[in-house]
């Protein structure tokens, strides 16, 4: 699912939030893409923080699902430090880091998710 424009207050019924939100309970696992350098200029980390807490809110199900975090444009100045501390922040060594314009890191992507759609989709699960 493709979640543009889940804001803070989402969980809440501000914007298009339950929309948004009742669509990505059909996910069984989530991707989050996180941009290093947002155009409005906000915060990477805390954009990333805000929409983990709009999606405990809205079910704990849900923000319980297996997630896979990616920050993309590495191209650009910054995403390495992004992705560091958004690292360090989250205590994960699993955060990719890709560019969709040079290919870095999509394989390595793709491989992941693969492999935990096929965690997520075995007979113990």
């Amino acid at each position: 699912a493709d979640i543009p424009g889940l804001i803070e207050g989402a969980a809440q019924g501000h914007g298009l939030g339950h929309d948004f939100l009742r669509h990505i309970m059909r996910a069984g696992i989530l991707v989050h893409l996180v941009e290093p350098c947002p155009m409005d200029q906000t915060d990477p980390i805390l954009n990333y923080k805000t929409i983990r807490s709009e999606l405990s809110h809205y079910s704990q199900e849900l923000a319980r699902r297996p997630e896979i975090v990616v920050v993309t444009k590495a191209e650009l100045p910054g995403a390495s430090e992004i992705h560091h501390t958004l690292s360090e922040e989250l205590q994960r060594k699993d955060i990719h880091l890709v560019s969709a314009v040079t290919g870095s890191g999509l394989r390595q992507l793709v491989q992941r998710i693969a492999d935990l759609l096929a965690e997520y989709r075995s007979p113990a699960k």
